[in-house]
């Protein structure tokens, strides 16, 4: 079996990812889309998984070069192939649905979610196979300050009082999440370091207690990323 995995920048790699898809069997095809790339045929992999980045889905080509290819893939993919889409990768998603994304904006100033998040399980989340042997609420790793709006016909499978859209379902395949699982406590310092300035930007955040967090909760985001690949590998 084989996934492809759309990276959109090289600090944010597959992370928990790799070695659970090594476990499981499963190859990675990982297009590294700030260099030059050439997607394959969609009957050629088992499955899509899109990681997150700094872009908005918003911006132009020239902020955003690979948008239009990863969308025109995506859509293709629908209904094809099973795809989850992190962060970014869940914003993808829902545009190329038709849904609206947008800088989060609550009583005119910028929301922002960084840090270790609880999250809520809807109804239909604890129900859906994407989060079998998950607990409720779920431990996640934020890193937005974007939002989706729900596309049609899709269903809504975590929620969160500041950001209501955290992860949908649309069809019986595809899965959007605008949360991590994936991210090392490696990544989290690195992303720390790349994001300093947006990171301080109208939101308070403790470098060194985030980094001490991601400490805290590796083998517990581990463990959740391993589950979601396996749960992920019983869509078809």
């Amino acid at each position: 079996m084989k996934f492809l995995v759309f990276q959109h920048v090289p600090h944010e790699p597959p992370g928990f990812i790799t070695q659970a898809a090594q476990e499981a069997g499963v190859a990675l095809e990982i297009v590294e889309l700030w260099k030059s790339y050439k997607l394959p045929d969609v009957d050629s992999v088992d499955g899509l998984i899109i990681m997150g980045g700094p872009m908005g889905v918003y911006e132009d080509k020239d902020k955003y070069p690979s948008k239009n290819d990863e969308l025109l893939f995506i859509k293709k993919a629908l209904g094809q192939i099973p795809i989850l889409g992190f962060c970014l990768g869940g914003q993808l998603l829902a545009n190329a649905l038709g849904a609206k994304v947008y800088p989060n904006v609550v009583n005119n100033k910028r929301l922002k979610e960084i840090g270790y998040y609880d999250v809520e399980l809807t109804e239909e989340g604890l129900n859906d196979p994407i989060f079998k042997g998950f607990t409720n609420p779920v431990k996640v790793l934020q890193w937005h300050g974007d939002v989706f709006d729900m596309p049609e016909k899709a269903t809504l499978l975590a929620t969160y009082k500041d950001c209501p859209h955290q992860a949908f379902r649309y069809g019986d395949k595809a899965y959007g999440m605008l949360f991590h699982f994936e991210f090392t406590p490696e990544m989290v310092s690195k992303q720390i370091e790349m994001d300093r300035e947006w990171i301080h930007d109208g939101f308070e955040i403790d470098e060194d207690e985030l980094k001490k967090q991601a400490k805290e909760n590796e083998n517990l985001m581990k463990t959740q990323c391993k589950q979601l690949l396996m749960n992920f590998l019983t869509i078809r």
